[in-house]
């Protein structure tokens, strides 16, 4: 016979595992975004040209579109993280799960769009590449690509890990009841 803390073990552990790697994550995301800004200023600040320019200028309102994103999930990760340790230590553990379940699978089903949404993003900086001749024009484009590949590179971590987190909560949800 299970008791309730053998059932919440697991459980919890999955939990703190899931956030811990979404932590580490966005502390990467925030690392990399400092680190592509000031490599952009200082190609920007080295040679003021119309390429450096629209490089620049990409990178810098990429940053602040990842990176405020970055943020605001860790602040909402560090209070979900308590209010779910709580709950599946609770009565209402199997609600909690269930809820928790919905949340990830709507998390999980989004990723087919981020990589729609990247595979439109290169096919316009394709275009771009392919019918324009200005610098600036291929500043942007160099700049998208380098978002192009942080999301696509960000995505796939995230979705692996999301997709595991799934499976054991659904394995938790499907356990007999404690």
């Amino acid at each position: 016979m299970t008791s309730p803390h053998d059932f919440a073990l697991p459980l919890q552990a999955a939990l703190l595992e899931y956030f811990a790697g979404e932590r580490r994550e966005m502390l990467l995301v925030l690392g990399g975004s400092a680190l592509f800004v000031t490599l952009a200023v200082w190609l920007w600040i080295a040679d003021r040209s119309a390429f450096a320019t629209g490089f620049t200028v990409t990178v810098l309102i990429s940053v602040a579109l990842v990176a405020s994103t970055a943020g605001s999930l860790l602040v909402r990760d560090k209070s979900l993280v308590g209010t779910l340790t709580q709950q599946v230590n609770s009565p209402d553990a199997r609600a909690a799960i269930q809820a928790e379940r919905g949340r990830v699978e709507v998390v999980a089903s989004k990723y087919r769009y981020y990589r729609y949404g990247a595979a439109t993003i290169t096919a316009l900086v394709l275009l771009g590449l392919l019918l324009s001749h200005r610098p600036w024009v291929h500043g942007v484009a160099a700049g998208l690509l380098l978002l192009v590949v942080a999301q696509v590179m960000i995505d796939h971590y995230s979705e692996r890990r999301a997709g595991l987190y799934l499976e054991r909560l659904t394995q938790s949800a499907n356990a007999p009841n404690p």
